[in-house]
């Protein structure tokens, strides 16, 4: 019986031509395979020409940073910046990642020289926010709306389609606009909940017994402004 166990154990080990592959071997491969997908998410997508995805990457951290007012540690709390040059900064690879999963979706879902150009204006403006609002205002109107596409995806987590936006936009011509949770923990993360102190319907990361006690107040006697929104250093 022990003889018989021993062969089953060997022959389940997955083999290769030089022999057994460590179970080591096999984790690093796993994790060196995510960090790859995580820091390169456009492999697949539209803009899969983009030269450097990373600083792509970098780009659009900074465009959210100053279209949606909330600090690009908040949006990727793994942000690592580099001190001589922003745009060579590790976005870093948080356990929800939402930002790949936003940016991954932009790229497959919006035009891309409207995506092309909006990741410019962030390059060029990367070291003063209130010069990409300038210049996003300033585009043309398939850029601007997707720039409001983008706004809406951070805050609800949910995709409104540019076209749709710019239709609305019109007088006269106001209706309901549809719209797409882009994925699970999207619905999870909008930075709407983090701002109101809630949660969506149907989870919650709060302690149980939370809505027993008054709100608290980030901007009351004893707290300083929302760190949320606490001015970033390039």
């Amino acid at each position: 019986m022990d003889q018989r166990r021993d062969r089953n154990t060997e022959s389940a080990e997955p083999l290769t031509q030089s022999g057994k592959i460590s179970r080591r071997a096999m984790v690093a491969g796993a994790v060196a395979t995510t960090a790859v997908a995580a820091v390169l998410p456009l492999s697949n997508s539209t803009f899969a020409q983009a030269s450097n995805p990373k600083q792509d990457m970098v780009a659009f951290l900074l465009l959210s940073e100053a279209l949606t007012g909330v600090s690009r540690q908040t949006l990727a709390p793994e942000f690592s910046a580099d001190s001589n040059e922003i745009l060579n900064s590790d976005p870093g690879i948080d356990p929800i990642n939402v930002k790949n999963t936003y940016f991954e979706w932009i790229t497959t879902h919006a035009a891309p020289s409207s995506i092309a150009k909006l990741l410019q204006i962030a390059k060029d403006s990367r070291k003063t926010p209130g010069a990409i609002i300038t210049q996003v205002s300033a585009s043309d109107d398939d850029t601007k709306f997707l720039a409001r596409s983008i706004v809406l995806l951070w805050y609800l987590g949910s995709w409104y389609e540019p076209a749709d936006l710019k239709a609305n936009a019109s007088p006269g011509t106001r209706h309901a606009i549809s719209s797409t949770v882009v994925s699970a923990k999207a619905y999870t993360q909008g930075l709407v909940w983090q701002i109101a102190g809630a949660h969506p319907m149907g989870y919650s990361n709060l302690q149980f017994g939370y809505w027993s006690r008054d709100p608290h107040d980030l901007n009351g006697p004893n707290g300083g402004p929302l760190p949320l929104f606490s001015p970033s250093k390039s």
